[in-house]
């Protein structure tokens, strides 16, 4: 009889060039990544594994933006999802002519989900997302479903404000069908923690869907402060139950759940990416998938990464809230340090680990065991139950 793994906090690079704000769906047996990709086009990356996975997977551009339109500069952050049963590609676009202060939500549309989603002349344009308004600054807009109902949670300025860029709050509204949203946005998120701002600015963003593989916790993970500097991390909103419309049931944590390591050491500024449920070796496990940095150079160099996220009767923790040691080996990533590998952390104890004292973020400590079960490298990213958002 295998022993599960202990839990660890290793982080693992799956891709070497920078992929800033990484989004992965896996879909009839195959990883599909989609990340904003110098802001010209969408492109997409598909394979069967994560493990080594820009070296093997497909690189395919699926949509270039036209000229001179509203939505023609700086994509931002594309996702692709399969809904009903077809394809969809949400982005934020500009106007090139007023720049920033233009960014709204549009919507790609694909072939059937049953295809494959990486054949160019099968995606269209289809539309701004209808219903949203159309004075509101809006990015990074993500579609979820909550208790059999979908919306959609996005960035946006606050209501009203159509110039300064100070401030970004998270907005939440009902959804039609996967090109319309229903009903008057409702903020669910404003900066209200020093550490959530760079500077005067204040910023919430990147919001996913996250949930424990029992479903017992539910939530949204955002990022928070500039993603231009080493101070971007991420945060959770636990979703109480009850109407996702009404702001009071969604509680912020007070203190981050994955932040830059305070002894200065790589990865920095981990944020902007989504969650999966992956199958371990008895167990469901789920693993963040974000960017980070391996210099302060703010927006260069943001590769995408995975990390497990362990689960406490509080809810979620990815290691002490700070980033772990990030390298490309999967072995160490899978089994943590190991006797003479040199890099002078303590091999993980096996066999269901030991009870440690998790991150208080909630004003309540919490004795729990820090072990998850760890599957075997073999197969591991090749049996993904579900992702979050479907």
């Amino acid at each position: 009889m295998q022993l599960p793994r202990a839990y660890n906090n290793h982080i693992l690079n799956i891709t070497d060039r920078s992929c800033a704000d990484p989004y992965v769906l896996f879909h009839n047996g195959t990883y599909y990544m989609t990340f904003t990709a110098d802001g010209n086009r969408v492109e997409v990356w598909s394979g069967e594994s994560l493990f080594d996975f820009e070296s093997k997977c497909t690189k395919t551009v699926i949509w270039r933006p036209p000229p001179d339109t509203e939505y023609t500069a700086d994509v931002w952050a594309p996702e692709i999802h399969a809904i009903h049963g077809k394809w969809y590609v949400y982005f934020a676009a500009a106007h090139p002519a007023f720049g920033n202060r233009t960014h709204r939500m549009y919507v790609l549309e694909g072939p059937s989900a049953s295809e494959s989603p990486l054949d160019a002349a099968k995606w269209k344009f289809h539309s701004k997302l209808h219903g949203m308004r159309d004075d509101q600054w809006a990015i990074d807009g993500t579609a979820i479903t909550l208790q059999g109902t979908m919306y959609f949670v996005y960035s946006g300025w606050p209501i009203g404000e159509t110039l300064s860029a100070s401030k970004q709050e998270i907005f939440i509204m009902k959804m039609e069908s996967p090109t319309k949203v229903i009903a008057p946005p409702v903020r669910i998120s404003s900066p209200d923690y020093q550490w959530e701002y760079s500077g005067k600015s204040g910023i919430n963003e990147g919001p996913q869907f996250l949930s424990s593989p029992d479903g017992r916790w539910t939530g949204i993970a955002y990022s928070c402060a500039g993603s231009w500097t080493s101070e971007y991390k991420m945060n959770v909103l636990h979703f109480s139950g009850g109407n996702p419309l009404n702001a009071d049931h969604w509680k912020k944590w007070s203190r981050p759940l994955l932040a830059s390591n305070k002894n200065n050491t790589p990865p920095y500024g981990p944020g902007h990416g989504n969650f999966v449920l992956v199958n371990g070796q008895s167990t469901p496990e789920v693993w963040g998938c974000f960017h980070a940095t391996d210099e302060k150079t703010g927006w260069e160099g943001r590769r995408a990464r995975v990390m497990r996220v362990g689960w406490s009767d509080a809810g979620p923790y990815m290691g002490d809230g700070e980033c772990g040691r990030c390298s490309g080996d999967v072995d160490h990533f899978l089994y943590g340090c190991r006797e003479g590998c040199g890099c002078g952390e303590k091999k993980p104890e096996e066999g269901g680990g030991k009870p440690g004292k998790s991150v208080d973020h909630t004003g309540v400590g919490v004795d729990v065991v820090k072990s998850r079960i760890v599957g075997e490298a073999k197969g591991l990213f090749g049996k993904v139950e579900r992702v979050f958002n479907k």
